[in-house]
């Protein structure tokens, strides 16, 4: 039986969230309603939203030797993800972000990346044997980018397939294109990959093209309420959101990403793996935070249903 680890590699940060009526605007202060925190980062919220869907999650990364760091060790354990292949580094902070909601749902996000960056490709290179035995892995580009890009090219190199978060937004090199398996940006970072003014499923089928004219086997442009279209060699799809009434938009990108992976590794054909990230998604955004936001499975099945 093939192995179905989905290995991620990537970032942890500890979340520290503000609620208010509005965001402020600059040198303004304003009162928030609600103060929360929890664990975030988007390689690490990846793997959660895996692990929650039932997905066998490995988690790759460096954190600091300090509360969030070992807050984050007891999380994964509980969850069952494995966190064999975590660095631990002394010399820094556990990457931290001060994320504000206004009562739209809408957020302003500041991070302050701390282990984050001290991944190496040593450590890429001491996690070959995890990485060889990997069903998928995912990134993002919340580590140093070098780092990332080798990663990537040592992934490919190994025959295992490569799933790309884009976020932030950075330029890529050309080549590093066809290492890359699927693709997932919203349309901001598509419009800064590609040149593209992405604004709607139009536009998001041209910057998909563009990705799979660069290499990429499979381009996934999100679109927030307005869903997502699917760009191969071979056709363009479009998936349309479930209506939902939008409280936080924190981690919808992630937790697509983690369901997307998980159903992909459960043996689900691509159209249904984007189906079932869609709806996880967009159950997602009617709830505060990421980890406390991503839906039960059986919540994302039953969504599904209703809209058949």
């Amino acid at each position: 039986m093939a192995n179905k680890t989905i290995t991620i590699i990537g970032s942890y940060s500890v979340g520290l969230f503000i609620r208010g009526d509005a965001l402020p605007a600059k040198g303004e202060t304003v009162i928030g309603n609600e103060f929360f925190e929890g664990g975030g980062g988007k390689g690490s919220n990846q793997a959660v939203a895996a692990a929650l869907f039932g997905g066998h999650a490995r988690f790759i990364g460096c954190i600091g030797f300090d509360k969030y760091g070992q807050d984050a060790l007891a999380m994964y354990k509980r969850l069952g993800i494995d966190f064999s292949s975590i660095r631990i580094d002394p010399t820094t902070h556990t990457s931290v972000g001060a994320i504000l909601i206004d009562k739209y749902g809408h957020n302003s996000i500041s991070i302050v990346l701390g282990a984050n960056m001290r991944l190496s490709t040593k450590d890429i290179d001491d996690s070959e044997e995890a990485l060889r035995n990997s069903f998928i892995v995912g990134f993002q580009l919340e580590n140093d980018r070098k780092v990332v890009e080798y990663a990537i090219r040592k992934v490919h190199a190994l025959g295992v397939p490569t799933f790309l978060d884009p976020a932030p937004a950075a330029k890529l090199p050309d080549d590093l294109y066809p290492c890359l398996d699927y693709i997932k940006p919203n349309e901001t970072e598509a419009t800064m990959l590609t040149g593209i003014n992405v604004s709607g499923l139009a536009s998001a089928e041209d910057a998909g093209h563009w990705f799979i004219e660069k290499g990429v086997r499979n381009a996934i442009i999100t679109l927030g309420e307005h869903g997502a279209v699917l760009v191969t060699a071979n056709e363009v799809k479009r998936y349309h959101s479930p209506t939902v009434k939008a409280v936080d938009t924190t981690g919808a990108g992630d937790i697509f990403a983690g369901g997307f992976l998980t159903a992909l590794s459960q043996g689900k054909p691509l159209d249904c793996a984007i189906k079932f990230a869609n709806h996880a998604a967009a159950i997602s955004v009617t709830r505060l935070g990421v980890i406390d936001a991503i839906p039960k499975l059986e919540e994302v099945e039953a969504s599904m249903l209703e809209k058949k």
